[in-house]
């Protein structure tokens, strides 16, 4: 989206009036665990819904879990947030619409409809989704990586622990509350002051989020103090499971495992990647119009921010692909939070850029990205390069 008013854009728009609202989240897995922190800080959590049985007599983080026809029979006049893939999220969102049930899918719920709410009714300028790249180096080379990392040299320089310091004071003093924030690469674990980066971010900063995290690709072992670190500050460890891909990359995963049971780390295993999209970045530029980029852009709405040195950027594959790969293009396609106004019109731009709205209404790494319709475009997942 284009601006037409910097900082007055959602004047005339009225937030979902979620006033005294608590919700059930529909799914009690990785993306309800995240739900159910952020809103449980909120005191918005009512329960989870999930129709498998074992969660159901099990619990989950603590929780009950209830059918879905218990909901009906007792909480239907309620609203569910639908924390599931895309596959599941379009029969559970059919089902929800027959039973006239209300509902949000979580990704718009996360990206659009909260932060509306928090800053209108509440002043709490409230994020998805924002990363810290501290290395670009990474341990494996996939031929299809969306950050281009199989082009960066394994000697290449990573980000300064003062850099990531500051990116992260700049960040958290403009965001009153984000749901996740991640630490990734390239392989985050090759960055040698990772230990330091999460005791800094983390014993400054817990507090104003949901969900700590750093996504990795499983292939090294965390050293003690990073363990011991992750423990302190709450930190979600994801690992990318590339074992379709990779074999022998199971036993490392089984090695991990057992010291996150042992140490008390919380961690998440992706189910085994087989397929990924190609997103284009490799293919020549494309040629299109303004608008067809506006609205190729408008159609993504990607949740993935990157806070880097004081700049935020929308788009944090964007940003590296257009480094990693040499390409030097959308160099100025970011927001300095560093000159943004400490008053409400600072807080209403940053408010509006998080919401896709920005100078040209897109980046200009769109016209190298397939958007939405890279799912066009499937490819094997984590094919090393020789």
């Amino acid at each position: 989206m284009k601006w037409m008013n910097r900082g007055e854009e959602l004047n005339e728009y009225k937030a979902e009036k979620l006033e005294h609202e608590k919700f059930y989240v529909f799914g009690a897995g990785d993306i309800g665990r995240g739900l159910y922190v952020t809103l449980s800080f909120f005191g918005m959590f009512a329960g989870f819904i999930d129709n498998d049985v074992q969660k159901q007599k099990n619990g989950f983080y603590g929780q009950l879990v209830q059918s879905y026809q218990w909901f009906l029979e007792n909480e239907r006049d309620k609203t569910l947030i639908i924390a599931a893939n895309e596959a599941n999220e379009q029969e559970i969102s059919r089902q929800l619409r027959e039973d006239n049930c209300k509902f949000f899918l979580s990704g718009i719920f996360l990206n659009s409809v909260l932060p509306i709410y928090f800053f209108q009714k509440k002043n709490i300028l409230f994020m998805n989704l924002a990363q810290i790249c501290v290395t670009e180096r990474c341990t494996l080379r996939c031929a299809d990586c969306a950050h281009g990392c199989w082009a960066v040299d394994r000697n290449a320089k990573d980000m300064e622990l003062e850099e990531i310091y500051v990116s992260a004071d700049l960040f958290f003093s403009k965001i009153d509350y984000i749901h996740e924030f991640v630490l990734i690469g390239g392989e985050p674990l090759l960055y040698e002051h990772l230990k330091e980066a999460v005791e800094y971010i983390g014993e400054k900063y817990r507090n104003k989020m949901g969900t700590f995290s750093i996504t990795s690709n499983g292939t090294i072992l965390p050293d003690q103090a990073l363990v011991d670190n992750c423990k302190k500050y709450r930190v979600l460890f994801r690992i990318s499971n590339y074992v379709k891909a990779i074999p022998n990359l199971q036993g490392q995963y089984n090695k991990l495992e057992k010291i996150f049971l042992k140490e008390g780390v919380d961690y998440h295993f992706s189910k085994a990647e087989e397929v990924w999209w190609n997103y284009g970045f490799t293919d020549k530029l494309q040629e299109e119009s303004e608008e067809q980029l506006i609205r190729k852009f408008d159609r993504c709405m990607t949740p993935c921010r990157e806070t880097r040195n004081g700049k935020l950027y929308f788009c944090v594959m964007a940003r590296t692909v257009s480094d990693n790969l040499g390409y030097h293009i959308g160099e100025n396609d970011f927001l300095d939070l560093g000159l943004l106004p400490d008053d409400d019109l600072g807080r209403r731009i940053l408010l509006e850029y998080n919401l896709g709205y920005s100078e040209k209404g897109y980046l200009e790494m769109c016209a190298r990205c397939h958007g939405k319709d890279c799912r066009n475009y499937p490819v094997m997942a984590a094919r090393q390069l020789r």
